[in-house]
């Protein structure tokens, strides 16, 4: 199977040139005049909110919803999130790279929910990508279309719930997070040098890392 292809080459960093210190004037005399200049913003990725599109180049991302939920006859909660996710390769695209592209989610106090730097066994919480449909659910994302994606994010029983009988792949009924930061990947058109082949590929940054397409704040609503 041929790897998708995104829409465009490879971003090229920008240059700076005069007109980046004619906008920064700009933007300072804008500022004083709506009553001085206050703090610097924090360095960092770029953020958006639930509700905003995410460009990752191979994918335009939303996050529409985040909402707790509880199954039937169980207490127990967990997060399930909807993404609305377009695909901008002319062909089907595995839903493993949607999965790779998500590369953190967090709470505001470090607890992480995905972080691929965690190894298997320091995991507190285990996760379920699909998507739905009304004849099962999919792995695939059709290309030039918004596929609606399902992400549930479970947190594993604790080591006193577990002492407590709690089985190994039990839930915890802790309560679930209110706010978490998502960051989402950015990926390139990347050219083989060899055969000439396109394929997505994340970009990688100067420190060895994906960079960060944005991070995303959700609020998280209790199911109703």
């Amino acid at each position: 199977m041929t790897s998708p292809a995104p829409r465009g080459s490879r971003r090229r960093r920008p240059v700076l040139v005069p007109v980046t210190a004619l906008l920064a004037t700009a933007a300072v005399a804008v500022t004083a005049a709506f009553g001085g200049l206050g703090e610097a913003p924090s360095e960092g990725p770029e953020r958006r909110q639930a509700g905003q599109e995410v460009d990752q180049d191979l994918f335009r991302t939303r996050i529409a919803d985040a909402v707790t939920r509880t199954l039937p006859g169980d207490d127990r909660p967990f997060v399930e999130m909807t993404l609305k996710v377009y695909n901008e390769a002319e062909s089907s695209v595995p839903l493993p790279y949607l999965e790779k592209s998500l590369l953190r989610i967090t709470t505001r106090d470090g607890e992480r929910l995905i972080d691929p730097s965690v190894t298997p066994g320091e995991q507190t919480w285990v996760y379920e990508l699909w998507v739905p449909g009304e004849g099962g659910s999919s792995r695939i994302l059709p290309p030039k279309r918004t596929s609606t994606v399902l992400l549930r994010l479970i947190r594993k029983a604790t080591p006193e719930e577990r002492a407590a009988g709690a089985g190994p792949d039990a839930a915890s009924a802790k309560p679930a997070p209110s706010l978490l930061d998502v960051d989402l990947g950015l990926y390139e058109n990347h050219e083989d040098a060899l055969t000439g082949r396109h394929r997505a590929q994340l970009v990688i940054g100067d420190d060895g890392e994906p960079e960060i397409a944005a991070r995303v704040t959700v609020l998280i609503r209790k199911q109703v």
